[in-house]
């Protein structure tokens, strides 16, 4: 039974808060947040019974700055890493569609508009679906096929990765493949909540992964992880040429946030079992905490992703498993609900952390902890935003619906790491809380700008 010692987190404890020294301390995080999160941990047993205490984490721009699955996008096309045929390739971003029938998402099926071409004219999803196979169909035949043993009689290529990434057609389907996915992304609708919305989000990138082994998805996410991490932060733009001449760009670089694997060490340590549920397919997740040595903390068991089907042959099918939630907004939720709720004896989550609209529902369900919110400037018309309202409203202080304490937590997007503040900058020059009200947070602010 969860125990509601209101004065574990009361007001005028808080306010201490603000000058006080802390025990624990993440020299990413503000004084301010690290003292918050000292209070939480010294006080964990007076609020929750034993086996009742748990927190839970998003993964991608969360534990991270940058997403695993942009990220591992652009490096699967630098290295032309496929399984696939050209005609499958077809058939995944089809979606099933065709001339006649559409859905919410695309509601004029194949002939819905995508995007507009370098000349602002309309480009559908066939035409791009059809000059992209175009393209990976000369790949394919020349480098893929061999490489990567997919054709029986295919001979032993002669062609290096260097020499085919120096072809016309690569370039063309480097622009066009990103045209396709991020404008197939793109398509979700007013309702990002609906099925058809949250299905296309969580499933598009990772169709790329179609005919790989569990294995190789593995060492492709952990290769791809290291490189991203050497990377420039970068949004890499191309242009393709001939006759569909359109701009497709990419995500590349990673960072990762000691800030958060310091957080999540200390709630383990206090006896928090501590969960990630994320957006990105679960076997992305897990190999990335594996990689960043977090697998004591967060076994592979306590990280929920995106589900995916395999075949009798072992081989990645790009389908959602059946009867699992999509992890994103409300599918988080469901799993704290269905989950780990029922594991930990019905208590609710006593910490959490997130930074966007996909996380909201799960970090609505903290009571008598902590909620912590990286800031990444979203509007205010983004419900992660009155997360950043909420950090400004009860700094110092408890809300009193839900006894919880609310953290705001800045980043330099130029360099990709938290710092001592609330405010986060775009450009290194100019920071901001994001929120109009309060006084713009600027108890918020820290630094002396």
């Amino acid at each position: 039974m969860v125990r509601i010692v209101a004065a574990v987190l009361s007001a005028a404890f808080m306010a201490d808060c603000v000058i006080a020294k802390s025990a624990f301390l993440t020299a990413e995080a503000p004084d301010y947040n690290n003292k918050v999160v000292d209070n939480l941990l010294g006080n964990i047993h007076s609020v929750r019974g034993k086996g009742e205490a748990y927190a839970v984490f998003d993964w991608d721009n969360t534990c991270m700055f940058g997403d695993i699955s942009y990220t591992a996008v652009f490096y699967q096309v630098d290295n032309l890493d496929f399984r696939f045929t050209p005609q499958q390739l077809k058939l995944m971003f089809s979606r099933g569609l065709n001339a006649s029938n559409g859905d919410t998402c695309l509601s004029n099926g194949i002939h819905s508009k995508l995007g507009d071409d370098v000349y602002g004219t309309s480009v559908t999803l066939a035409t791009a679906l059809a000059e992209t196979v175009k393209d990976y169909e000369v790949l394919y035949n020349a480098y893929i096929a061999s490489k990567y043993h997919l054709v029986a009689t295919a001979s032993v290529t002669t062609v290096t990765l260097r020499e085919i990434k120096g072809s016309r057609e690569y370039h063309n389907f480097r622009a066009k493949l990103a045209f396709l996915l991020f404008g197939l992304e793109a398509m979700i609708g007013t309702n990002d909540h609906s099925l058809c919305s949250m299905t296309v989000a969580a499933t598009i990138f990772p169709q790329l992964l179609l005919g790989m082994t569990k294995s190789e998805i593995q060492t492709l996410i952990r290769s791809s992880i290291r490189w991203n991490l050497g990377q420039a932060l970068e949004t890499p733009t191309y242009t393709s040429t001939g006759h569909l001449q359109v701009q497709g760009s990419y995500t590349k670089g990673l960072r990762f946030f000691s800030g958060q694997e310091s957080t999540m060490r200390a709630l383990r340590t206090a006896g928090v079992d501590v969960y990630i549920i994320s957006a990105s397919p679960q076997l992305f997740a897990a190999e990335a905490g594996n990689l960043f040595g977090l697998g004591n903390t967060v076994p592979n068991d306590n990280v929920y992703g995106v589900r995916f089907k395999f075949d009798a042959a072992g081989l990645f099918t790009g389908k959602l498993v059946d009867h699992y939630p999509i992890t994103w907004g409300p599918g988080k939720a469901t799993i704290v609900k269905s989950i780990l709720k029922p594991m930990h004896y019905g208590a609710p989550p006593i910490y959490s952390s997130g930074d966007s609209d996909g996380d909201c529902e799960m970090m609505d369900m903290v009571r008598d902890g902590v909620v912590d919110t990286n800031n990444r400037l979203n509007g205010n018309t983004s419900c992660i935003h009155r997360f950043y309202v909420k950090a400004c409203k009860y700094f110092g202080t408890t809300e009193p619906r839900t006894n919880n304490v609310y953290l705001l937590q800045g980043q330099d997007q130029v360099i990709g790491t938290w710092i001592t503040s609330g405010f986060s900058t775009k450009d290194g020059i100019t920071y901001e809380s994001g929120v109009s009200s309060y006084d713009h947070c600027k108890h918020y602010q820290f630094l002396h700008l």
